[in-house]
């Protein structure tokens, strides 16, 4: 574990997109379908491929790290289209049109086993979390019981939407800046009722200790906050990642990290490293196979000779 670092570039990248733009595209998914939808998205994601240097930049240079070779212009575009069909996919999501994708779940079988049981959801930005939503986290009776960790004031507009098309599961948003002793009851509470903790666990915040591994051939940071609580509350930890497959199709994947991230304070430390090193290869296993679906759009490994390439 490494001391509290400076802030990543993502803490300062602005949120894109206006109030006005995602009304109506989200009047425009709801009432005219994905095909329209996707039609806009082209256009407008060909515009902001032209505008927004920075992703761009980021996309290339993740594509080219990820495939040993430098990226073709329209490779970068594709990147920046996948992540903007998914994002625009979360509304059908969010207002329970689920039913319109084909979703193919691998190690649901986990659920039974920890049913009334609270457990960390380990995600990253990659794919959709939103398609989890197949699983029953939605607005029946049996739905499974879920709570996201989210930076509230950096998703100012996923919130807005979450409010819009499923107040419920906004209500149950827990603020990532909350201050860090509230944050750690709010979370026991929710795990000793048996909730569902979905966490990305693969952007360090500011001031947050975190762990280096590699990943994809350079050294990375990941936070080791969320692990140092899972132990804490001996809650089990599950890695999940909703990956677009193209088309209309979803494949989720859940793994179980951890049963336990240590029994006592003497072997807690080796745990919570087995359970980043674990969880940081499956993803990086899925990054390799999907690259179109990684949505970090900022220099993930801090590489100033990157940078130059």
């Amino acid at each position: 574990m490494t001391e509290p670092s400076a802030a990543k570039n993502w803490q300062h990248e602005r949120e894109r997109g206006s109030p006005f733009l995602l009304n109506l595209l989200t009047w425009v998914a709801l009432h005219l379908g994905r095909q329209m939808i996707f039609v806009w998205l082209c256009v407008i994601v060909f515009y902001y491929f032209l505008a927004a240097r920075s992703p761009r930049r980021a996309s290339r240079h993740f594509l080219q790290r990820v495939r040993q070779r430098p990226p073709k212009w329209w490779e970068v575009y594709r990147h920046l289209l996948t992540f903007a069909q998914v994002a625009m996919d979360r509304i059908y999501f969010l207002a329970g049109r689920e039913t319109e994708f084909d979703v193919r779940i691998h190690g649901n079988e986990l659920f039974d086993q920890y049913k009334n049981r609270g457990c960390f959801l380990l995600t990253a930005h990659i794919g959709s979390f939103d398609a989890l939503r197949v699983m029953g986290m939605g607005r029946r009776s049996d739905a499974l019981p879920i709570r996201i960790l989210l930076d509230i004031q950096h998703n100012a507009n996923v919130m807005r939407l979450l409010e819009k098309l499923d107040p419920q599961l906004a209500a149950g948003v827990i603020d990532a800046r909350t201050p860090a002793p509230e944050l750690a009851l709010i979370l026991s509470e929710a795990i000793e009722q048996g909730h569902l903790v979905g966490i990305m666990a693969d952007r360090c915040a500011q001031g947050e200790r975190s762990a280096t591994l590699d990943f994809l051939g350079a050294s990375a940071q990941f936070p080791a906050g969320v692990w140092q609580l899972a132990a804490l509350l001996k809650a089990p930890v599950i890695s999940c990642f909703g990956v677009y497959s193209g088309a209309n199709r979803y494949d989720l994947y859940f793994e179980l990290i951890s049963e336990q991230l240590g029994t006592n304070r003497q072997d807690r430390a080796e745990a919570i490293s087995a359970g980043i090193a674990r969880y940081v290869a499956r993803l990086e296993d899925l990054v390799r196979k999907h690259p179109y679906n990684w949505f970090n759009f900022y220099d993930f490994w801090q590489d100033e000779s990157t940078a130059h390439h």
